[in-house]
């Protein structure tokens, strides 16, 4: 829907406003984030002020994208950039938003909203739903869009040839539900239950709870667990009038009367008035069968039939929201997203795409859309205007729907129509992704996984996937702790522990991080190679490799008086900035106490062009609360050493003493900078912030064989390996050769098949190990296996080999294929 600039005003309210441009005046999109500008002639900024970052100090990268209508605070006074643009003034940019996506919502009366909320499944439920509903025109949040920012960006979606909205509505303290269901104003409400997570924000689970219930205070009816004791409690106590719809053992509305589970899959037996019946569902974990009948409910109280219901249940899988970044053939880089296609996640993964494409050509495979509630011509351009500002210059596009978008595709693009992924499977031989970023992007009922495996580099079959989601959830909540002028310095040495330095630092960089870390040259310089330009700083340089910092901009870590004294014949024209080492003692690299004397003497015999970025040293247990008097001890020490050698310079060098451990720990040394290395990666080797951190790397292998054995049977090297009763073996494709211990061997460690751990049994081998699966018959051949991830921590499998996380991750062999998700 188009809005002009007047009728945006008229939604919000301004406290003045300067229209300066008559030809940027209707308004397609809303911009939040200076990343992700598509379409400018039709977007309006949102400048928002957040707890780290300002959207004002934007304004200028925004604008020089080409954006010319603007939503800044009245306390804003650089407005150089204004003298062509409409400019909306406003006492708050976060309530203008929400006012007009109020609006925005309230301008479709007839439409069907749905709002859901609760702990955790409000994804899935949504999602499933928006599968499930086929009798209806279904608009729906994006991904896990449920934030203050999040749902004014999905009710923006709205249009007029949809029925039904489905809208999810997170929180994270007490008062913030009120500005949700003030936008989302929903009619049939959603619980989808009540726990744990997010829980900090809240006095007691009460208090969440009853926060949460807000969302429901215009609802007609609402759905929730009835089997929670405190939910319906709560649910009779504050909504005695309304439509309580319950499921569950003491459903009011559907009664569930058992459980029938196998490894895969399972049948809920259900009871709707008085009368049973059965569904077959292609999950069996608790979570899953919970999420369906929150589902099941909404579609049986809008007069869906039983048999209708089993045959859209056969439309859901688990979801796999992310966009996936791995190795191509070709020397081709892929980002597969074969989950959705509507205009929301195309432009985000549009963004992605220009984020690890660098000098790449870009490629595109896409399908016809889901429901937009546009027209094909109005969504066409849309698709053509995004295709064109992230300078694809090849598109693949698949689908009756999507035929003419050659029409209105700008420049030089070669475009390629096929009316199914078969076509483009018969032709994939005369296609070349030679040295491409190719993008896949689809809807789920196109199979474009199959074109997605077959452009994949074929490679050994187990994979260490990075989830970046994680790693940028990781980076604010230590940044929460940070005060705005605190920069971060994020240590990504040892190849990113092991996730791979470029595609990590690529991330970073997008994500503003001050600096970048790295342990030697050699992987700063391929940094700089592969288009990073964030400051690097490399911690184990030699002063003989001053030269390769000049010229590729890195700032080495300096750290003896030998390397100070043969920097004296630095020569070039350019700057060359460095960062003093203090050993206040750890012992390691760095200048002690009695170095400082002679250290300021050969500073002030430096030629003028270097420059001391920061002086730091390095605590030896800032995660160990015994050894809290000595890491005071060094930080006194440390400051001593850099008064004296900061007196008599022109400048202040910046500070920095804390690694991760240290961050939460000693707020009071934060100073300049900190150092955010293993905490990155969801590893809290202090053991103070559990459930607070998420876990980024899973190691991932297949089974390529099962075997029946007895017991009597000795498995494996040296017959070592036993099971304790006759049953079956797997034999995955993992080994030491990959990074799997020795001493992980021999029941010392299990790995995740399905929802269950199975002990490994005999030697762990080279490149197989084996897997006592007892007798479940369910596992099959194929079958995917969890070494360490998001459900078998790290910590655990370092603990059976009698190691630390750093040496499980770093020994993590290059064969091993390299993912990249981001959600």
């Amino acid at each position: 829907m188009v809005y002009s600039i007047q009728h945006i005003i008229s939604a919000i309210g301004s406290e003045k406003c300067n229209l300066k441009n008559p030809e940027f005046s209707e308004i397609t999109w809303l911009c939040l984030d200076s990343r992700h500008v598509f379409s400018p002639k039709e977007t309006l900024y949102f400048a928002l002020k957040g707890d780290q970052h300002d959207g004002h100090d934007f304004i200028s990268e925004v604008y020089h994208k080409g954006v010319r209508n603007f939503v800044v605070e009245t306390d804003y006074e650089n407005k150089e950039y204004f003298k062509d643009c409409n400019v909306i003034f406003v006492k708050n940019s976060l309530t203008a938003l929400q006012k007009l996506a109020a609006f925005h919502r309230k301008s479709f009366k007839n439409l069907l909203c749905i709002g859901i909320t609760g702990s955790n499944g409000k994804t899935t439920v949504k999602e499933w739903l928006g599968m499930m509903l086929t009798q209806n025109r279904v608009v729906r949040s994006p991904k896990s869009y449920n934030s203050q920012t999040g749902v004014p960006l999905s009710l923006w979606l709205i249009g007029e040839s949809y029925d039904t909205g489905i809208f999810e509505a997170g929180i994270s303290k007490n008062g913030e539900m009120d500005s949700l269901a003030n936008m989302i104003q929903p009619e049939i409400g959603i619980l989808t239950n009540i726990g744990e997570a997010h829980a900090s924000g809240f006095q007691s689970m009460i208090q969440k709870l009853e926060e949460k219930m807000k969302l429901f205070r215009g609802c007609k009816a609402i759905i929730f667990p009835a089997d929670d004791g405190l939910i319906s409690e709560r649910m009779e106590k504050i909504y005695p009038d309304k439509k309580k719809i319950s499921w569950g053992r003491e459903g009011n509305f559907l009664k569930w009367t058992g459980t029938e589970k196998k490894e895969n899959k399972s049948v809920l037996f259900l009871e709707k008035d008085k009368i049973p019946f059965s569904l077959e569902l292609p999950f069996n974990n608790e979570a899953s069968l919970q999420n369906v009948l929150s589902c099941v409910t909404l579609l049986l109280y809008l007069d869906y039939s039983t048999e209708e219901i089993q045959k859209n249940i056969r439309l859901l899988h688990n979801l796999d929201m992310r966009l996936e970044l791995k190795q191509g053939e070709q020397n081709s880089i892929l980002i597969n997203d074969t989950y959705n296609a509507d205009i929301q996640s195309f432009t985000i993964a549009l963004e992605f795409l220009g984020q690890n494409a660098q000098n790449r050509k870009k490629m595109v495979f896409l399908t016809s859309f889901e429901q937009t509630g546009l027209e094909t011509k109005v969504l066409m351009q849309r698709i053509a205007n995004l295709l064109t500002d992230a300078h694809v210059s090849e598109i693949h596009a698949i689908g009756k729907e999507i035929q003419t978008l050659n029409k209105y595709l700008h420049g030089n693009v070669q475009f390629f129509y096929y009316e199914t992924t078969e076509e483009v499977l018969n032709s994939i031989e005369k296609i070349s992704i030679h040295d491409a970023a190719v993008l896949v992007k689809g809807s789920r009922k196109y199979g474009l996984e199959r074109l997605s495996n077959v452009f994949s580099q074929k490679r050994h079959e187990a994979v260490l996937e990075t989830d970046l989601q994680a790693v940028g959830h990781n980076l604010r909540f230590y940044s929460s702790s940070l005060a705005p002028q605190t920069g971060k310095i994020a240590v990504i040495k040892a190849s990113a522990y092991g996730s791979g330095s470029h595609e990590l630092a690529t991330f970073l960089e997008h994500s503003k991080i001050d600096y970048i870390a790295v342990a030697y040259v050699d992987e700063g310089v391929d940094l700089r190679q592969k288009g990073i330009t964030t400051p690097v700083m490399v911690l184990n340089s030699s002063a003989e490799q001053w030269q390769d910092c000049m010229r590729w901009d890195l700032e080495p870590e300096v750290y003896s008086l030998d390397f100070m004294n043969k920097l004296q014949t630095f020569e070039g024209e350019k700057s060359l900035k460095i960062h003093l080492k203090l050993d206040t003692g750890m012992f390691r690299l760095g200048l002690l106490p009695e170095d400082i004397s002679e250290a300021k003497k050969i500073i002030s015999q430096w030629p003028v062009n270097i420059t001391i970025a920061s002086v730091f040293t390095h605590l030896v247990s800032s995660e160990m609360p015994e050894h809290d008097k000595y890491t005071h001890e060094q930080v006194k020490s440390y400051l001593e050493m850099y008064d004296v050698l900061s007196k008599g310079l022109s400048y202040k060098p910046k500070k920095h003493v804390l690694n991760t451990a240290g961050i939460l720990r000693f707020p009071e040394y934060h100073f300049d900078f900190v150092r955010i290395g293993l905490g990155l990666y969801g590893i809290d080797v202090s053991n103070s912030f559990a459930g607070k951190l998420e876990k980024v790397h899973t190691l991932k292998a297949r089974i390529l064989q099962i075997k029946n054995v007895k017991k009597s049977d000795r498995i494996g090297y040296n017959r070592r390996g036993s099971v304790l009763q006759d049953g079956r073996i797997a034999i995955i494709n993992i080994g030491y050769a990959d990074g799997l211990m020795r001493m992980a061997g021999n029941g010392n460690f299990s790995i995740k098949i399905g929802q269950n751990l199975y002990p490994v049994v005999g030697n762990v081998n080279m490149d197989l190990t084996i897997v006592d699966i007892g007798n479940n018959m369910d596992i099959q051949v194929g079958d995917e296996v969890e070494i360490f991830g998001k459900h078998v921590p790290v910590e655990k499998l370092a603990e059976a080999c009698k190691t630390i996380p750093y040496e499980i991750l770093t020994r993590i062999a290059p064969r091993v294929k390299r993912v990249y998700i981001k959600g």
